[in-house]
């Protein structure tokens, strides 16, 4: 009797071509191409009655793969491995819902790394796709669901009365409020000056600062007056000495977020860099899963770890017993932190970069997962602090001197929790040490620093806003829509920022409420708990959109009328604070002409496309503005990329956009303004 055949599913080509290396002839590994399954781009997608979405196809490409696929799963053993998150779960679950009347049996494997032994061990345990966890599904259909509810009907309500393009979100809100208030903050903030006083003492020729107890001094006037006393004085009395041994533990290895916060403040990747380059270490088999608030390494990884750590540093640097770190949300743990899975000195894993065709860049992000992995294992390292106090002229100083002892976990990674080390001589309690000079400088309070990518990620986590998969696109999307800029590191806020949290503040200020966002989120861990219903989640936030208090008047939509009412000699005064009759004003007296730009891309369009542009279309600015999006469609359908268009798209995994060259020329224009960048 034949063997039935096995397919093996996967989310991206080169997953697929490594885990097929691995599985050989009897498995067929084949990919979906990311989410093949989404709500409509041009409409809403979503039944407002029953919250039922509408799900289609997201492109020929897609339908192409689909229809494959069930030929292939035709009573085959079919095993879904998408990613083991929400989003993987929910494109596995959408190929279940196609495959379950075709396939043989449909199985449930989670990959959490890309290596022969556990891709083996993970298909021989997988369990039937029926009994796993379907409130992953719910979870991923209340997020899914609840956004674009949240962005269809306030994005185009924002629009009209703030005046403009605004998009508002469920989760970008909330974190272009964070970058608003924080440059408020900066704004608001008044210097006030300080007074650092120190005092530089030496014995046996190693000199030393010492401070005057209280570090900051706000009054001018005594500060001046401890200086001018001890100006005279040359010497300094040691009243009390301290030594201790204080130990740095080192940090649990990576989750998602500081991942993307250390990678920001060290390599000054963006954390949507650093997610893309983690993804090809996780499909390159050469780091575990990377969307995971968890800290836990398994055992096994363990046991590699503390045999490298023996052979590559010798036994002092191993602690007694394997430390264990526990992860803040408890379910995190059913998966692991992010760490190496080749466990192997550093010019090893250069080397695998290399094989496997990956950039410098690749290599940076992994080097710092391999000695986070590795140092969480390692002993602690030991300073001994030594602290002395000293009389001068009856005034108090202090000083601190740190000496490292044993480097522990510090050789391999000393990246954070820096030491202060100052070498003090040996002293002794009433002896008198030389005084042989004094400091005093005038400081000025700092205002807040503006939020990194890196400490914007951590503030939302601290907030429980956001989750692993979604840190980057909320940074990202960010940017995309023009809320904050990059200046160096820093995020600034645009106009657009303030105008649309100011106007969310008033009118929809739950969108932006910190606390409700972390409810909501929570709420959806407890779908994917299986204790909520996701349809609950949804209805509170369609439920929210619509309690809207009364309409509110923005700076844009008053400017435009004052100037409207002064074309036009009119005085509006007695309605400046009534939205609707301010609305009416502007209605029956704005601007109905195209303007000549408009007039002189229509011209250029009707030559092109050999559409009639009639005389009436050009005497008015909204009928102008739907000849030209009509046309700008026809131009497109007979438009044909070139070769080098598609071969750019291919290189970068974007040709199911071959067939849609609107969205195709959008795309390569951004992509060319980044190369441009760079």
């Amino acid at each position: 009797m034949a063997k039935s055949k096995k397919i093996v599913i996967v989310e991206s080509p080169k997953k697929a071509r490594e885990i097929q290396k691995f599985l050989g002839k009897e498995y067929s590994v084949k990919a979906t191409i990311g989410h093949f399954k989404d709500l409509p781009e041009k409409e809403m997608g979503v039944d407002l009655k029953t919250f039922k979405p509408k799900f289609v196809i997201k492109s020929k490409n897609h339908k192409k793969i689909l229809s494959e696929l069930k030929k292939l799963a035709e009573n085959a053993e079919v095993y879904i491995a998408t990613d083991p998150d929400r989003e993987g779960y929910a494109i596995g679950y959408f190929m279940y819902d196609e495959l379950k009347k075709k396939a043989k049996e449909i199985k449930r494997a989670e990959f959490h790394e890309i290596t022969p032994k556990h891709i083996k061990e993970v298909i021989k345990k997988a369990p039937k796709f029926e009994e796993t966890n379907f409130g992953l599904f719910d979870a991923f259909l209340g997020r899914r669901v609840g956004d674009r509810i949240v962005g269809y009907i306030l994005s185009p309500v924002a629009s009209k009365e703030i005046g403009g393009r605004f998009s508002v979100g469920r989760v970008q809100s909330p974190a272009v409020r964070l970058v608003v208030e924080r440059e408020r903050e900066i704004q608001a903030f008044k210097p006030t000056p300080y007074y650092v006083l120190s005092a530089i003492l030496e014995k046996n020729n190693i000199k030393f600062t010492a401070f005057y107890e209280k570090q900051r001094i706000e009054d001018k006037e005594l500060a001046e007056k401890i200086f001018n006393d001890i100006k005279t004085e040359d010497s300094a009395i040691v009243i009390d000495i301290t030594k201790k041994q204080v130990k740095q533990s080192p940090k649990p290895p990576f989750t998602t977020s500081v991942l993307q916060q250390t990678a920001n403040s060290q390599l000054r990747f963006s954390p949507e860099k650093t997610m893309m380059l983690a993804q090809d270490l996780f499909e390159n088999g050469l780091i575990t899963y990377h969307r995971t608030d968890s800290v836990r390494i398994s055992d096994e990884a363990i046991k590699n770890i503390r045999k490298f750590i023996k052979e590559q540093f010798g036994e002092e640097y191993l602690p007694p017993k394997a430390k264990k770190y526990k992860s803040k949300n408890t379910q995190a743990d059913a998966h692991e932190a992010i760490r190496i899975t080749n466990f192997v000195p550093l010019e090893k894993q250069k080397q695998l970069v290399q094989e496997k065709g990956l950039t410098e860049d690749h290599f940076k992000l992994l080097k710092l997962i391999y000695q986070r992995t590795i140092a969480s294992q390692m002993k602690e390292a030991i300073y001994e602090r030594t602290t002395a106090l000293f009389d001068i002229k009856g005034y108090r100083f202090k000083t601190t001197g740190s000496v490292l002892k044993f480097d522990g976990y510090k050789r391999l990674y000393n990246i954070e929790d820096k030491e202060e080390t100052q070498q003090l001589p040996p002293l002794k309690k009433g002896e008198k040490i030389k005084k042989v000079d004094q400091k005093l400088e005038e400081k000025w309070t700092k205002p807040p620093p503006r939020y990194t990518e890196g400490s914007l990620v951590k503030k939302l986590e601290e907030l429980g806003i956001g989750r692993p998969s979604t840190y980057a696109t909320i940074m990202k999307t960010i940017k995309d829509r023009g809320y904050v800029v990059k200046e160096g590191n820093a995020l600034k806020p645009t106009q657009a920022a303030y105008e649309l949290i100011d106007y969310l503040d008033k009118k929809y200020h739950w969108v932006v409420d910190y606390d409700f966002t972390k409810k909501m989120e929570e709420f959806l861990d407890y779908v994917e708990q299986r204790k909520k219903d996701w349809k609950e989640f949804v209805k509170e936030l369609y439920d929210k959109t619509q309690s809207s208090q009364k309409a509110v008047i923005s700076k844009k939509m008053l400017n435009y009328a004052l100037d409207l009412a002064k074309k036009h000699g009119k005085d509006i005064s007695d309605i400046l604070d009534n939205p609707e009759e301010l609305k009416k004003f502007i209605d029956e007296h704005k601007e109905t002409k195209p303007t000549e730009k408009q007039i002189a891309y229509a011209k250029s369009l009707a030559e092109k496309t050999g559409i009639e542009l009639p005389e009436d279309v050009l005497e008015d600015k909204e009928k102008i503005k739907k000849w030209i999006n009509k046309a700008k469609k026809e131009a497109m359908k007979t438009y044909q990329l070139s070769e080098k268009q598609k071969a750019i798209l291919i290189k970068n995994g974007k040709e199911d956009l071959i067939d849609k060259p609107e969205k195709a020329l959008k795309w390569l224009d951004s992509y060319f303004k980044k190369m441009r960048k760079k």
